[in-house]
């Protein structure tokens, strides 16, 4: 068995013709399925990452491209940065445009005031563009509005509509950035009636599918239709016409008051200010300088017989308190006369206008709080985030404007609370509340915290520094068209000397017993001449010196003379070596620059025959310091320690010097023979020069003693800064209110407040403030 089992073979499956055929195809097959598996796998794979690597290569060679492109100039080639942010603007424009609109009246609102404080050109400029930049911008907001309202994307824009409306409403603290946009009230008007249309087609053009939306809407429409209304009405008002029109209406009132006050002044002091007729007619004196040009013509004598019983019981003029509060008394009522005319504070404390201020305030606050509680709860989330978070912003800063012009309006002064257009009507109970909360605080915050209501700045134009200044550094042409930086001009602080003694000039009893706004140097010439002739019989030549003064202001017109007299003082300032420059001498030299600015840079009663001599009289200077030769210490005849010049001052003392080294001087000064009539034609005035007519009236200066010579001078000077007030004109007083002010309106308060033009302080009773 062992060998059978032996001898046994395996049976040979795999030899087998049966087995051969059957199992080898299955194996090739299995072989060739699973390399054709794996070779489809491997081939997907392959291709998975070869189009990896494509897809890199591609992003690899587009930010090649970009970096390419951004680093290109060349304008032909498309710039794919510039398509992005063509798109990102599109899709912000309005955003941006809206919250700049808010901005500009953020901006208007916080520095507007500023104006009246400051005479800066810069400070004027950039507050003119941002008062023109307000109204163009929400104009265009609101066109933008009409084109996207409707669309898929931004649509809460329609709610944006009535901001547009707050906006061109402005700001209280300014309605007008001068009075040619009070002239145009009516231009305004049309305005406000096309942009309210077009503001209510941009929201009926939407459905509106939440109530809250629409009730907050039309909540916002009451509130800018009531600050568009109320800047409209507030330029209506304050137009020169309407100005005009309610000073008449109320002249035959003054005129009766002033005749009861003529038998009221003889009862004594007590019963006149106790008197109706002296609250009414006094109030604000200032309201009617900007409202009429007939100050020159007043009667001035009816004051005088008014207070003929009553200047024995005058107070101390010479107090600086009592000088300072006739300023302070100034200031406050010029400051009511620019809340009237440039913004909205008279309106905002009348009954009506502190009505509408509240409803305005309440509704927006409403708004408010409706578009909150609708954003609360989750009403809002179909629209895109950030025209929600702009409207949010929106409404915050509506309400936070108008609550804090509220705070404004209800702490501004007493003495604005006092202004009868604030106390019209019969709402007795509402006033004394409103008097007793808020006048009271008012009074607290003044004495406390009291800001400058003007500039302080005295503009000085002196031509013979101009002319220096011209004929040294810069051509002619180029002077001509600097404005206010041209040479010659410059800003100096009023000082208190300079007050006071206007003041104390203006109450002098030579001069309250005159018609002095009339005189332009006769009354102080002529109380030198009645002192002279008292002393010692005058000599031929000192009787040709008063003839020459006498006819400088007499027989040429105002702005001839002021310039003959301006050149005269130069000479004298800087010829008179008296040490330090004494008060006089600076006030009259201050005085004279004030003056020629006011003729010959603000065109105060300035005419063509004057314009051509202010040339002609520049080319004569310029040709004299020409011939002259360099300006410079080399002649050594004065001692410039003893010359009352510093380092801006010093380049006109040369000047001055070669002008009294020149020829025509020095014939002036030998016996002033020059061939100048002493009674001069137009004709004459015109065809001669100006120069030697100055070099006579400082030589008949130079004749006068040095210890009277310059109180001649400076009371010519205040004659005729007194003749000037009155003439400068409504316009001129208007205009300059929002440039920082100007000292000569001061002036006109002042002289129509007290002495013959109007009240004496001590029965307006200035308190200390």
């Amino acid at each position: 068995m062992a060998a059978t089992s032996s001898r046994t073979k395996p049976e040979p499956y795999l030899d087998t013709p049966t087995t051969k055929a059957v199992c080898v195809p299955t194996r090739i097959i299995r072989v060739r399925t699973g390399f054709q598996q794996q070779t489809e796998s491997s081939i997907t794979d392959v291709n998975k990452v070869e189009g990896n690597k494509r897809k890199r290569r591609e992003m690899r060679l587009l930010k090649m491209r970009k970096v390419e492109e951004v680093s290109s100039h060349d304008p032909t080639e498309p710039h794919i940065s510039l398509v992005d942010a063509q798109n990102l603007w599109n899709q912000w424009e309005i955003h941006c445009l809206i919250l700049a609109s808010f901005v500009l009246q953020v901006f208007l609102f916080s520095f507007a005031g500023v104006r009246l404080r400051s005479s800066s050109r810069v400070v004027g400029v950039v507050l003119w563009l941002g008062y023109m930049s307000a109204d163009s911008v929400a104009v265009f907001v609101l066109g933008h509005l009409s084109v996207h309202t409707g669309g898929p994307n931004h649509q809460l824009l329609i709610f944006w509509a009535p901001f547009v409306l707050l906006h061109l409403g402005g700001q209280d603290t300014i309605t007008a950035f001068s009075m040619q946009d009070n002239v145009l009230w009516m231009r305004h008007l049309l305005g406000f009636a096309s942009q309210l249309g077009l503001a209510v087609f941009v929201v009926s053009k939407s459905p509106w599918p939440d109530r809250w939306l629409l009730t907050s809407t039309l909540l916002m429409f009451v509130s800018g239709c009531i600050k568009y209304g109320e800047r409209i009405y507030c330029l209506a008002t304050a137009n020169p016409g309407q100005l005009m029109k309610e000073f008449l209406g109320g002249f035959e009132d003054r005129i009766r008051s002033i005749k009861e006050l003529q038998t009221i002044a003889r009862q004594g002091l007590g019963s006149y200010l106790s008197s109706r007729t002296f609250t009414e007619v006094s109030l604000n004196p200032a309201m009617d300088i900007m409202s009429t040009d007939i100050l020159p013509n007043y009667d001035w004598s009816v004051s005088r017989d008014i207070f003929s019983d009553l200047y024995s019981k005058q107070v101390d003029s010479s107090v600086p308190q009592y000088r300072s509060s006739a300023y302070i008394f100034a200031e406050d009522r010029l400051w009511i006369c620019y809340q009237r005319l440039y913004t909205k504070a008279t309106f905002r404390l009348c009954p009506a206008g502190a009505l509408l201020h509240l409803v305005a305030f309440l509704s927006t606050s409403a708004a408010m709080a409706l578009f909150f509680m609708a954003a609360k709860s989750g009403q809002l989330q179909h629209y895109d985030g950030a025209d929600v978070a702009v409207s949010g912003v929106l409404l915050v800063g509506a309400v936070t404007l108008e609550a804090a012009s509220f705070v404004m309006s209800m702490f501004s002064r007493e003495d604005l609370w006092r202004h009868p257009f604030c106390w019209s009507g019969n709402h007795t109970v509402i006033h004394c509340v409103f008097f007793i909360t808020c006048g009271t605080c008012a009074d607290l915050l003044r004495k406390r915290w009291r800001r400058p209501q003007w500039s302080r700045t005295l503009v000085q134009y002196n031509i013979i520094t101009g002319c220096v200044k011209r004929a040294s550094v810069v051509p002619r042409w180029i002077v001509e068209r600097l404005g206010a930086s041209a040479p010659g001009i410059e800003r100096i602080p009023v000082t208190n000397d300079l007050k006071n003694l206007v003041i104390k000039n203006l109450l002098d009893n030579t001069m309250m017993s005159t018609d002095f706004t009339s005189s332009r140097g006769e009354v102080a010439l002529g109380r030198r001449r009645r002192t002279a002739a008292d002393e010692v019989p005058a000599p031929a030549a000192k009787s040709l010196s008063e003839k020459v003064l006498s006819e400088s202001v007499k027989e040429v017109d105002f702005p001839t003379s002021v310039l003959i007299w301006h050149i005269a003082t130069d000479i004298r300032f800087f010829t008179d070596a008296d040490g330090d420059a004494s008060a006089d001498k600076t006030i009259s030299r201050q005085l004279s620059n004030y003056i020629m600015y006011l003729i010959f840079k603000c065109d105060v009663m300035l005419s063509s025959n004057s314009k051509f001599l202010l040339r002609k009289a520049r080319d004569e200077i310029t040709l004299t310091l020409n011939k002259a030769g360099p300006l410079g210490r080399d002649d050594g005849q004065h001692d410039a320690d003893k010359l009352s010049w510093n380092k801006k001052t010093a380049g006109t003392a040369m000047a001055v010097r070669h002008l009294v080294n020149s020829p025509l001087f020095v014939q002036a000064r030998s016996g002033m023979d020059i061939s100048v009539p002493f009674n001069p034609s137009t004709a004459d005035i015109l065809g001669d020069p100006v120069l030697p007519r100055a070099f006579k009236v400082a030589e008949a200066l130079a004749s006068i003693p040095e210890a009277d010579r310059w109180d001649i001078i400076v009371d010519v000077w205040l004659e005729m800064l007194y003749y000037i007030a009155p003439r400068c004109g409504a316009a001129f007083h208007r205009n300059h209110l929002n440039t920082g002010g100007e000292f000569i309106t001061h002036v006109l308060v002042v002289m129509y407040s007290i002495g013959p033009l109007g009240y004496h302080p001590s029965l307006l009773k200035f308190g200390p403030h």
